[in-house]
């Protein structure tokens, strides 16, 4: 049987992993964060969603033109049009994103997203708010 400070130790080291930000997230936004800056696109995230729970997130950050630009050159993303199915889709991925602008994605595991830690984005979705903002979602592929 454990003595009080023994409890009490144990209870304090099971909860550093949480205090110090371990199991926070599910890591996405850090990986695309750093997958966007290896290829020269530095964007610094405003706020991101990214529960433990899902495989699935987004990063919200400050929008220019030529990020933008950058964004849908270096990863061949393709305009997605107000009727397409897939907009609604992307915008609930974003989580209902509202007054959007543009809507770029890319589907299907792309090879453009494979990450450098062995990890692969089934899709990855760039949409631009008529404020300035641009919502990055994007979802970790299965194996």
């Amino acid at each position: 049987m454990l003595s009080r400070t023994s409890f009490a130790l144990a209870l304090m080291l099971a909860a550093v992993p949480i205090l110090s930000g371990c199991g926070r997230g599910n890591g996405l936004p850090s990986d695309l964060t750093n997958h966007l800056a290896q290829r020269g696109i530095k964007i610094t995230p405003l706020r991101v969603h990214a529960p433990w729970s899902a495989r699935s997130g987004y990063v919200v950050a400050q929008c220019t033109p030529a990020i933008a630009t950058n964004l849908v050159a270096t990863f061949k993303l393709q305009r997605i049009h107000p009727d397409d199915r897939q907009w609604r889709w992307a915008i609930d991925r974003a989580g209902g994103v509202a007054s959007v602008k543009e809507l770029w994605g890319v589907t299907g595991r792309p090879a453009q997203f494979k990450l450098s830690n062995g990890g692969q984005f089934e899709y990855f979705y760039l949409i631009i708010t008529a404020d300035g903002f641009m919502y990055l979602a994007a979802e970790y592929a299965y194996g």
